[in-house]
C-alpha cells in the first residue's frame, strides 16, 4: 500500500510540474510565433528587424533625408502616409487617391493627404504600430534607426499593436477594397513627409503667409474717431427694416474694404476677413506655406483625384468663380458698401459658402453648381444657411461666423480666414460616409391605392370594394403601377470629407440680400 501511495504521489507531482512549466499559450504568444514563421518563411532578410517593443518587423525602403532632422524621442506633429494591407496583400485602407482609384474606392469628398497626429513620450494619436515606429528608434539588423523626412518604411504589424479586435476598415474614402479580419496582423506602408514641434505657430504662421499673398494683411488700422467734427461727418442717420429705430452707419467701414485681411474683432488672433473679395476680382493663390516644415506632395496646392489631377487650380477656380456670379452676382461695388443693408437689419440671414482648405480642395458647400464641379455630382441638393443675426452666439455652425458674419452687409461676398479651432476644434472632424434610405414613387402609389380601397371597402362594404377594384370598372393594383407590396427604396450614401487637426480654414460667403 505504502508503494502504491509513493507512485500516486510522483505522478500528482509531475502533472504539477508540466502545468507549470508548459502552460497553455496565450492568443499574442500564438499570434507572435505566427507572424515569426511567416516572416521566415516569405521575408527571411527582415529576422534581424525585428523590434522588441511592439513585436514587429521593419523593413526600410527608403531611408529618407540624411540631413533632416529625426523624429525619434520628440513631442511632434507629423505627417505620414499610410496604405494598411492583410499579409495576402489585400488593402483595408489607404490614403493614396491611385491605390483607392484602383480598388473601386476613390470617393471625390475625400481629401486625399497624409495623416497629421501626434506623436509624443505620454500620449499619442497615431495607429500604435505607427507611433512605435516614429517615436522609438528602430532596430535594423542590430544597428539604430531614426526616420525622418522622406524615409519610407513597411512595418509587419501584429494585431496587439493596431486595436484589431473586431476587424477594421476605413470611412470616409479613404478604406480599401477589402476589411481586415478581426485579430490578424497588418503590412502597413508609410511615408514620414515632415514634422512640427509647435502645430498652433504653423496653423497661424499658414494662415498669415496666406493672407500676405492673396490681398495682403492688415495689421493696423484706425478705429477711434479723433474729434467729434471727425464723427459727424463720418457717419449718417437711416431707418432699419427692423421697425422704426434709427442706426448710426459709421463710413470707417470703407478702410476694411482694401482689398486686405482685416480681423472683425481684435481680441480673436488668426481670424480674417477680406471685406472687397468678391468671386469677380480675386482668386486664390494656394502657394503660401509655413517654412517650419518640409512639404508633402501638393501641401502647397492639391493635385490628387480625378478632379484636382486633371485640372489647375485657377482652372477650376474660373469655372467655380464663373458659375457662382452667374447664380448670385458680382455683389456689392465699393461704392454701394455704405447704401447696402447691414446684416444685423432683420432678425436671420440667408448665407450661402464654400469651405476650403489652403491647398485649394474644397471639403463642404451648399451651392450645388459648385458641387457639379467639383465632386462630379450632386449628392444632396444644397440651400441656403439661416444665420441668426439677433444672437449669433447662438448659432450652431462655424465659431468663427459668430464674429465676421454679423459684420457683412446684405448682398456682399467675402472671405474668411480662420484656424481650425474656430472652425471645427483643434481634433477635426473624420470623414464618414452616412445611407439615407428612401422609398420610390411606385411604392407610395401602391400605399396610396391601398388605402383608398380600404376607405372603399369600409365605406361601401368589401363586396362593392373587390368589385370596384377587379370586377365592372375595370381596376387593379396594375392601374397604379405596383402590383405587390414589396418595398422598393433607393439608398444614398453622402461623403462627409476629414477635415484635420490644426487645419487651416478658408470659407467664400455670399449673403442673400
Amino acid at each position: 500500500m505504502k508503494k502504491i501511495l509513493n507512485i500516486v504521489a510522483i505522478i500528482a507531482a509531475l502533472i504539477t510540474y508540466a502545468c507549470v512549466e508548459d502552460p497553455q499559450p496565450s492568443f499574442e504568444e500564438l499570434e507572435q510565433r505566427s507572424l515569426k514563421a511567416w516572416i521566415e518563411k516569405h521575408h527571411p532578410e527582415l529576422k534581424n528587424n525585428y523590434q522588441e517593443n511592439g513585436g514587429y518587423y521593419v523593413e526600410v525602403l527608403d531611408e529618407g533625408c540624411i540631413d533632416s532632422l529625426p523624429i525619434s524621442g520628440q513631442d511632434v506633429w507629423v505627417w505620414c502616409d499610410f496604405t494598411g494591407r492583410d499579409l495576402r496583400g489585400n488593402v483595408c485602407e489607404t490614403r493614396d487617391w491611385e491605390i483607392a482609384y484602383q480598388q473601386g474606392t476613390y470617393n471625390a469628398h475625400t481629401h486625399y493627404t497624409p495623416y497629421y497626429r501626434f506623436s509624443g513620450k505620454e500620449t499619442f494619436t497615431q495607429l500604435e504600430g505607427t507611433y512605435l515606429a516614429t517615436y522609438n528608434k528602430l532596430n535594423i539588423d542590430g544597428e539604430e534607426y531614426s526616420v525622418r523626412y522622406g524615409t519610407k518604411l513597411r512595418l509587419y504589424l501584429p494585431s496587439s499593436i493596431i486595436g484589431n479586435e473586431t476587424g477594421i476598415t476605413a470611412d470616409g474614402g479613404y478604406e480599401g477594397q477589402f476589411t481586415l479580419d478581426g485579430n490578424k496582423p497588418m503590412i502597413v506602408d508609410m511615408t514620414i513627409y515632415g514634422h512640427v514641434n509647435n502645430p498652433v505657430a504653423y496653423e497661424g504662421n499658414r494662415i498669415d503667409a496666406f493672407a500676405e499673398i492673396n490681398g495682403g494683411l492688415c495689421t493696423e488700422h484706425r478705429t477711434i474717431i479723433e474729434s467729434d467734427d471727425e464723427a459727424a461727418t463720418s457717419s449718417r442717420m437711416r431707418r432699419t427694416t427692423r421697425g422704426e429705430e434709427e442706426e448710426t452707419v459709421d463710413k470707417r467701414p470703407l478702410e476694411f474694404y482694401d482689398g486686405r485681411w482685416h480681423q472683425p474683432i481684435d481680441t480673436v488672433a488668426h481670424l480674417y476677413v477680406n471685406y472687397a473679395y468678391t468671386p469677380a476680382s480675386m482668386s486664390f493663390d494656394y502657394q503660401a506655406i509655413g517654412t517650419d516644415t518640409m512639404m508633402y506632395p501638393g501641401e502647397n496646392g492639391y493635385t490628387s483625384g480625378l478632379i484636382y489631377g486633371s485640372q489647375t487650380l485657377s482652372d477650376i477656380d474660373r469655372r467655380i468663380n464663373e458659375a457662382l456670379i452667374e447664380r448670385f452676382g458680382k455683389g456689392i461695388t465699393y461704392d454701394e458698401v455704405l447704401t447696402a443693408d447691414s446684416i444685423q437689419t432683420k432678425a436671420t440671414a440667408n448665407v450661402w459658402y464654400i469651405g476650403r482648405f489652403l491647398d485649394g480642395y474644397i471639403f463642404d458647400t451648399n451651392i450645388d453648381e459648385v458641387k457639379e464641379i467639383v465632386y462630379g455630382s450632386v449628392e444632396a441638393s444644397g440651400s441656403a444657411i439661416s444665420f441668426n443675426t439677433d444672437k449669433p452666439e447662438d448659432n450652431d455652425y462655424i465659431f468663427a461666423w459668430n464674429f465676421s458674419i454679423p459684420t457683412l452687409r446684405r448682398g456682399q461676398w467675402a472671405a474668411i480666414l480662420t484656424v481650425s479651432t474656430y472652425g471645427y476644434g483643434i481634433t477635426g472632424v473624420a470623414g464618414s460616409h452616412t445611407s439615407t434610405t428612401t422609398n420610390n414613387d411606385a411604392y407610395y402609389d401602391y400605399l396610396n391605392y391601398y388605402n383608398y380601397s380600404n376607405y372603399l371597402n369600409s365605406y361601401y362594404g368589401y363586396g362593392y370594394g373587390g368589385m370596384y377594384n377587379n370586377g365592372y370598372y375595370g381596376y387593379n393594383p396594375y392601374y397604379y403601377g405596383m402590383a405587390t407590396s414589396t418595398e422598393e427604396s433607393e439608398t444614398v450614401v453622402t461623403t462627409s470629407t476629414e477635415i484635420g487637426a490644426y487645419t487651416p480654414l478658408l470659407f467664400q460667403i455670399f449673403v442673400a440680400k
